[in-house]
């Protein structure tokens, strides 16, 4: 089976198990992973992802981020 045909096959799963795979990828390379850097900033955002699904945080529009961000900038100068 090809790389291809992995990620066709992928495609077609429901989301929650495209997840649950990545999440197992991720793991599957361990903690001396050279992309250990990329790896953590992944798993962070499928535990942010997974926040929001169950309701237990708020998505922001990108305008009201960015917002937030200069707003937290000024206080820092």
């Amino acid at each position: 089976m090809s790389v291809a045909d992995i990620k066709h096959a992928v495609a077609e799963l429901p989301e929650r198990e495209r997840i649950q795979l990545a999440e197992w990828l991720l793991e599957s390379f361990g903690d001396d992973a050279p992309e250990d850097n990329d790896a953590a900033g992944i798993k962070e955002a499928i535990r942010r992802r997974e926040e929001l699904d169950a309701g237990r945080a708020t998505a922001l529009q990108a305008d009201e981020f960015w917002a937030q961000v200069d707003r937290a900038r000024a206080q820092c100068e």
